[in-house]
């Protein structure tokens, strides 16, 4: 593996559970060893609070207004960081060279010219005493792309590996959905709708439940077709419409007034629909799906999936990749790029006008 890095890939999606730490070797790529992965929740009071601060965050005037309790959580949330990193790098007593860390998204506002992830990477570099790319985002925003998604690269890399002959859709269910399409390296990608973002929501400020697990409430519930009949044609499910979500941007208020079970029924079909909706505009060729992101853990989101849709599904655990770490991995995978000044994202991937680099490089050690 002459000419390769190991890099520590980090990242905190936008369900607020934790922090995933991959650590890989890649040349940034066609090689790549997956090293070690690692999990770490983040403690509920922590989450709360951090939630709670997203939550009445609407623009970067709001986070000016509350910059000290800003500086307080990133602090938190970066020493967090620091301990998963450290966990890791010491379980396999391994020397890395590069820490691709990409942060908590506070706000997503491509339109406006940012996307804020909350982090101190100097503060991060100085821990570690590595070098520690971030700020992944910027540059492609700078260049009149939406930032997001910006894993493509990654799955384009994986995609060879799974030697499918048909063409594949990774489909990532996090908070948000998102797609790469990759065949004969025509690579493709977007956010394409929800994910467990209005289940999640619904569940959280309603019973204080953080996720369905497997599915169960939803499958014991009534979908109420009325309601996604009314709902399923809004402008903000239309993918042609949008590249890039910000996940305030989904409102589950459709569904007050229904009871628990056929709340959240409702919302699973609704968001299983969506995306099968949207996942038909892609090509009318047949394709393989391959599901990654905690969302294929939603049985019964999967079953909706596999029942509206003609394609082939696969679990990507099934392609023996371990679905819960491909993000984390990813910002390893990216973070070598950055520092080999090699292109991060494309006007297919992120509407940016050009193909671009991304990240800062900060070293403070």
């Amino acid at each position: 593996m002459e000419n390769s890095f190991i890099a520590l890939g980090l990242m905190s999606g936008t369900s607020l559970d934790g922090i995933d730490a991959s650590i890989i070797k890649s040349d940034g790529e066609d090689i790549l060893e997956i090293i070690d992965n690692k999990y770490e929740s983040y403690p509920d009071e922590f989450k709360k609070r951090l939630y709670t601060f997203i939550e009445n965050i609407n623009n970067k005037e709001d986070i000016r207004r509350h910059i000290n309790t800003y500086k307080s959580l990133e602090r938190e949330l970066t020493i967090y960081h620091i301990k998963v990193s450290q966990k890791i790098i010491n379980k396999k007593n391994i020397k890395i060279q590069l820490v691709g860390f990409h942060g908590q998204t506070i706000i997503h506002k491509p339109e406006e010219g940012y996307s804020i992830q909350m982090g101190d990477a100097n503060f991060l570099s100085q821990a570690l005493r590595q070098k520690v790319i971030h700020n992944f985002r910027s540059n492609d925003i700078k260049n009149g792309g939406e930032g997001a998604p910006l894993v493509p690269v990654y799955h384009k890399l994986l995609s060879k590996k799974f030697q499918l002959n048909k063409p594949i859709v990774i489909l990532n269910i996090g908070g948000i959905s998102n797609y790469t399409y990759f065949y004969k390296n025509e690579l493709i990608a977007k956010d394409i709708g929800p994910g467990n973002v209005l289940i999640d929501e619904y569940l959280k400020k309603t019973k204080g439940i953080s996720y369905d697990h497997n599915g169960n409430i939803a499958l014991s519930g009534n979908i109420n077709y009325d309601i996604i009949n009314q709902f399923y044609e809004h402008e903000l499910y239309n993918v042609k419409e949008k590249h890039s979500y910000d996940r305030k941007e989904f409102d589950f208020g459709f569904v007050k007034g229904l009871e628990l079970e056929d709340a959240v029924a409702t919302l699973t079909y609704f968001t299983a629909m969506i995306l099968a909706k949207n996942l038909k505009k892609i090509s009318h060729n047949e394709i393989n799906i391959i599901l990654s992101g905690g969302g294929r853990k939603n049985l019964t989101l999967v079953n909706h999936l596999n029942k509206l849709l003609s394609y082939k599904i696969y679990l990507i655990d099934e392609l023996n990749i371990d679905g819960d770490f491909i993000e984390s991995q990813a910002f390893a995978y990216l973070s070598i790029r950055s520092y080999l000044k090699k292109k991060l994202s494309y006007p297919t991937t992120t509407n940016v006008l050009k193909p671009v680099t991304g990240g800062q490089i900060f070293e403070n050690f």
